[in-house]
C-alpha cells in the first residue's frame, strides 16, 4: 500500500510538473510538484519501512534504551510512529500521565524488529525532546563493543 501511494505521489508530481510548463498554476506549481515529489519518495525509504514494520507497537506500553540506559522510569505508550527522511520519529506519552514526547532516531542502522520489539544497532544521532542523547565514548583499545543505538519492547509487567 505504501509503494502505492508513493507512485501515486510522484506520478501526480511529475503532471503537475509539466501541466506547470504548459502555464497552469504558476507560480505555486513547481513548489508543490516538488512537495508531492518528496513525499512519494519518502514512501520508499528503508525509514519508511521500519517505520511499517514498528507500527504494531503503537498503543502498546513499551520500555526504550537509549545507547545502553533506560529511558524514563515507568514506560512509555507508544502513540505514533513516522518516517520522515532518514529519520524515524517516535511520539512517546511516559507513564502514567506525562505529555508525548518526540523520540528522534536519525539514519537508523541495522535494524532487527521482532514481535515484541526492535533493536537498532547504529543511528547517527538519536535526541529526546529536542535533546541530542549522547553517544557512549569507549577508550580506543577497548573491547567492548558501543552498546545498540536504540532498543524498544513490550513491557510485560504492563499486560
Amino acid at each position: 500500500m505504501r509503494r502505492i501511494i508513493g507512485t501515486v505521489l510522484i506520478v501526480a508530481a511529475i503532471a503537475l510538473a509539466v501541466a506547470s510548463t504548459q502555464g497552469f498554476g504558476r507560480p505555486l506549481a513547481p513548489a508543490v510538484a516538488f512537495i508531492l515529489f518528496l513525499a512519494g519518495a519518502n514512501l520508499f525509504g528503508p525509514v519508511s519501512r521500519l517505520a511499517g514494520e514498528l507500527s504494531p507497537l503503537k498503543g502498546k506500553t513499551v520500555r526504550v534504551k537509549v545507547w545502553g540506559t533506560e529511558l524514563g522510569d515507568a514506560g512509555f505508550e507508544v502513540k505514533s510512529i513516522r518516517a520522515l527522511g532518514a529519520g524515524l520519529h517516535l511520539y512517546l506519552r511516559p507513564l502514567p500521565n506525562g505529555p508525548v514526547t518526540h523520540l528522534k532516531i536519525a539514519q537508523p542502522r541495522g535494524t532487527v524488529v521482532g514481535a515484541t520489539g526492535a533493536e537498532i544497532t547504529t543511528a547517527k544521532y538519536i535526541q529526546w525532546a529536542g535533546r541530542k542523547i549522547r553517544k557512549p565514548e569507549l577508550p580506543i583499545d577497548s573491547r567492548e563493543p558501543l552498546p545498540k543505538a536504540f532498543l524498544i519492547g513490550i513491557d510485560e509487567r504492563a499486560e
